[in-house]
């Protein structure tokens, strides 16, 4: 079971006594699964907002309950996992929506409950905030067009529900993973949350305004494509083959491949190369990780190979580019996709 409540509201509740809509500061997080195991960590950012991240390996679908009072305003991201949630919401009858790799959700759902099944293909990787309504507001001196669509001007949401669904990009799923493999501990790891949470939720607001940019006719075979792309960068390590991985969004290779190059300017096989060595040159110059640890990381199992492959890519070896002080931390070139979304 997760329940979403504010301290205040527990409180008031507790008392039988409850004021207001909404919460004056802490969002409180009640978090129970009934299949053993702490597949979910929660940090407090700060007061009004939490983060709630998995990098879990399971052998089974999951299935939590939800109960959603006085809620908060989340944003969250599915890595490499579907989700599909049913929930219900007062006299409102109920909705079944279905979330891919890939997909980010914008959502303030008072009064609600429901259920998540995360159908896990070996893995659960995710992140996602929540804001207290207040804390959410103050954020802004003046609400973002984006927002005001689905937010009363005044920045109080008044009790009006929003859902708000898309794919996510290459810029939220580096911000994404850099969350996930944090190197700071303590204070220091909650402040580097804390402008990590605030670079998520201006690259999804961002999205936001930029609005809608390809043809609904494509749109379905893209958006496949963009969820193999999050699986892929996903689990560089060990991705799935290209048959396993066209079988997996629902696409043929052919077509896979072609959708690729149109968004991200390369074959399938390519694209991940290039990830890969990227992702190589970015530990070499930010981490004290070995050549052997580095090359297996990004999934070469043979140091020579990766070697090679570097060098073709970047000019230089492995070794030349970390021992280069004058080299930057980031690789000279970054292949960006066709299209921005």
């Amino acid at each position: 079971m997760i329940r979403y409540m504010t301290v205040k509201d527990r409180r008031q509740n507790a008392s039988n006594s409850v004021k207001g809509p909404y919460s004056t500061g802490e969002v409180d997080i009640a978090h129970k699964n009934d299949h053993g195991g702490a597949f979910f960590k929660i940090m407090n950012i700060r007061p009004g907002i939490k983060m709630i991240f998995a990098d879990h390996e399971v052998r089974q679908n999951l299935q939590m309950d939800y109960e959603i009072d006085l809620a908060p305003i989340s944003l969250s991201y599915a890595m490499s996992q579907r989700i599909r949630s049913t929930m219900t919401s007062g006299s409102r009858g109920k909705t079944v929506i279905e979330r891919s790799p890939g997909d980010s959700v914008l959502a303030y759902l008072p009064k609600t409950r429901g259920t998540n099944q995360i159908l896990s293909n070996g893995r659960i990787l995710g992140v996602s905030l929540h804001f207290s309504p207040q804390v959410f507001y103050e954020l802004f001196t003046d609400l973002p067009e984006c927002l005001k669509g689905l937010c009363s001007v005044s920045g109080n949401p008044k009790g009006k529900r929003f859902y708000q669904q898309s794919r996510f990009d290459k810029a939220t799923l580096m911000v994404l993973k850099q969350i996930l493999v944090c190197p700071y501990e303590g204070e220091i790891q909650r402040l580097y949350f804390e402008s990590k949470s605030l670079e998520l939720l201006a690259l999804k607001l961002a999205a936001l305004e930029q609005g809608p940019s390809i043809p609904d006719s494509n749109r379905r075979d893209l958006d496949r494509a963009r969820e193999a792309y999050h699986i892929l960068m996903s689990d560089l390590d060990h991705p799935p083959s290209l048959i396993d991985l066209s079988r997996r969004v629902g696409i043929n290779r052919n077509k896979l491949n072609q959708e690729f190059k149109a968004l991200y300017g390369d074959t399938v096989f390519n694209v991940l190369r290039n990830a890969r060595l990227s992702e190589a040159w970015s530990l070499l110059k930010q981490s004290d990780m070995s050549l052997s640890e580095i090359a297996f990381s990004v999934g070469y199992n043979n140091q020579s190979n990766f070697t090679t492959a570097f060098r073709k890519e970047f000019g230089k070896t492995p070794k030349e580019v970390r021992q280069d002080v004058s080299v930057e931390p980031l690789p000279p070139h970054i292949r960006k996709p066709a299209l921005a979304r």
